[in-house]
């Protein structure tokens, strides 16, 4: 074949697409997932979650860490109860009364067990900051915070209580690097993990789509909604923070849902989280 200017000009622009597809092979992306049980909350009252309906009846909500293997590192979304409630057997009750938080585990205990340590967690996002998701965040101080920048500002500022959040749970994050985003992130650049704005539960709540090379694209809902009911009759919980925002969240992910085909996970809907593996098992 004869060398031509046409030629050589159309191989080196042809370099860096051939580049990109070599690192998208192989072992490129994500490759797994671990569901982490990371506690429990038990009421004695679920109206609280579901106004209008239940009043008096009792419940347990799951709870847990999603540890996710990628190219490029650990990341770790949400980090549960904190460790320290599990060595009280019988929990620690909460919210005057309303929540009665189980941890069966220390989260540092189940990362050894699948041999990651908490420095080696490279990139770290939580849906918000309410204790049974940010419970243990101080284990992470090495990794890179991802979190919505009002979120992080109320947080870090100087009254997170007037935003229910408990700033010795996430203190130490404080000197971290972080991302402060101002909506949706494509963590890796890949479209692999991509962290989609849903305010409402809380004014920085955040949900995560995880594309699994087996399972397909799923999304981790955090608290958009706590059951299946509730996301289906699209009801709003009486203690979040702004109730048209947590309508519209649920709204454009319904929407969002259809464009991907995305499984929801509803992180507190026991019924839906028995039917998930769970760590040391994986998703793929």
């Amino acid at each position: 074949m004869k060398i031509t200017r046409r030629n050589l000009l159309s191989g080196l622009f042809a370099l860096p697409f051939l580049f990109a597809c070599a690192q998208m092979g192989g072992n490129a992306g994500v490759q797994r997932m671990y569901v982490i049980n990371c506690g429990e909350n038990r009421t004695n009252d679920l109206s609280r979650w579901t106004p209008g309906l239940n009043e008096g009846k009792a419940w347990v909500f799951s709870n847990h860490c999603y540890l996710i293997q990628h190219a490029r590192g650990w990341m770790l979304w949400d980090t549960g109860i904190s460790d320290l409630v599990a060595a009280s057997p019988n929990g620690v009750t909460t919210a005057n009364g309303l929540i009665n938080a189980r941890m069966p585990k220390p989260l540092s205990e189940s990362l050894r067990e699948l041999g990651v340590a908490p420095g080696a967690i490279k990139y770290l996002a939580m849906s918000h900051l309410h204790a049974d998701h940010c419970g243990n965040a101080n284990l992470f101080t090495a990794a890179t915070l991802y979190m919505q920048e009002n979120e992080y500002n109320a947080a870090f500022g100087p009254e997170p209580q007037k935003f229910n959040f408990v700033a010795s749970n996430f203190e130490k994050l404080r000197a971290s690097p972080a991302v402060k985003l101002k909506g949706d992130h494509d963590v890796f650049g890949d479209g692999s993990v991509v962290i989609k704005s849903a305010p409402g539960h809380t004014l920085g709540h955040q949900t995560l789509l995880v594309r699994l090379p087996k399972a397909g694209p799923v999304l981790l809902s955090g608290d958009m909604a706590h059951l299946q009911d509730n996301w289906e009759q699209q009801r709003v919980p009486s203690m979040n923070f702004n109730k048209d925002q947590s309508t519209q969240s649920m709204q454009s992910m319904r929407a969002f849902i259809a464009q991907t085909g995305a499984q929801l996970w509803i992180n507190h809907d026991m019924a839906q989280s028995s039917r998930i593996p769970k760590a040391p098992a994986y998703v793929e």
